[in-house]
């Protein structure tokens, strides 16, 4: 039997792994199709969901946007997203190691 420290950290863990994974879909889909902003490729993809939900071979974001949906971290996802998306304009990573070497050279 599952204790309810898992049960609580075990949601909490799942909740917070959604919202990233959503957020970078996100920004991933407002890239790809070049929407100018996060708020245009949600209703997009909000808009698809409905339709899109049901089908057997629906594009990734679907499946996650059922789990934030489910989970109720939807709006986190979002929000997380719009603060985030700097870091992933036009594919570049503040993170990146190549960047620290053109800069050391």
């Amino acid at each position: 039997m599952v204790s309810i420290w898992e049960k609580t950290f075990g949601k909490r863990n799942a909740k917070k792994n959604i919202t990233r994974e959503l957020s970078e879909k996100i920004i991933e889909y407002k890239n790809v199709y070049g929407y100018e902003t996060i708020a245009e490729a949600v209703v997009q993809v909000g808009n698809s969901y409905e339709f899109a939900k049901d089908m057997d071979h629906a594009a990734p974001i679907y499946a996650v946007w059922r789990s934030a949906k489910e989970l109720n971290v939807l709006d986190m996802a979002v929000m997380r997203a719009i603060t985030e998306q700097d870091k992933y304009e036009d594919g570049s990573n503040d993170n990146d190691d190549s960047s620290a070497v053109l800069a050391i050279a």
